[in-house]
């Protein structure tokens, strides 16, 4: 499999001038769909770490490195399809990083089921709380205790809690890369939390 150099050296030769932390990432886009090998590099750079992290956590500590690897391939191959009006480029790295996810596990025949999505009205318009039990709990856990809780959800339900834990996305974002309504979003991230402290607690 490729590594990031080599996905790298599949672009045109450039000067490896260093890109100001301050470009914007539609600019880094643009310059990159032209053919600027720094821009492309910056860009990765920039959202490697995120996409790894999904990954990590959805994919499974075992196969987590390995689909960010793909992933990271598809974000360079697929760039000149992405549509900055259509939203963030983080949002739409970290889908191509969730579908991913879901390929491979659906070869390891890891699916669990489709999350019913119920409850969506009823969730979207519950008034702001204080911190539930659930979440009190998932601060507190050991990391690979927690890893191996989330294998034991299903695909979606883990991506939505993943993204809203691990890389503080909003709920409007999280619609947006898994594609659900937003109140399936809120529904999946209440009871996605209850269930994973069923199971660090039957551990």
């Amino acid at each position: 499999m490729s590594t990031i150099s080599g996905i790298l050296s599949l672009m045109s030769p450039a000067p490896a001038t260093a890109v100001p932390a301050e470009v914007s990432d539609s600019d880094l886009v643009r310059r990159a769909q032209r053919g600027d090998r720094p821009s492309l590099e910056a860009l990765l750079r920039r959202h490697a770490g995120d996409v790894y992290k999904l990954c990590h956590h959805v994919a499974g500590p075992r196969d987590g490195q390995d689909a960010a690897q793909v992933a990271l391939e598809k974000i360079v191959t697929r760039l000149e399809k992405y549509d900055p009006a259509k939203g963030a480029f983080r949002t739409w790295a970290l889908t191509v990083a969730r579908n991913v996810c879901r390929d491979r596990l659906r070869r390891r025949k890891l699916e669990r089921g489709t999350f019913a999505r119920d409850g969506e009205e009823k969730a979207a318009s519950a008034p702001a709380r204080a911190p539930s039990p659930e979440r009190i709990a998932l601060a507190r856990i050991d990391a690979a205790d927690l890893a191996e809780a989330l294998e034991t959800l299903p695909e979606g339900m883990r991506s939505a809690i993943v993204l809203f834990h691990v890389h503080g996305a909003s709920y409007e974002d999280i619609a947006n890369t898994l594609e659900i309504p937003k109140g399936t979003v809120m529904t999946w991230l209440h009871r996605g939390r209850k269930r994973l402290r069923k199971a660090l607690e039957a551990r």
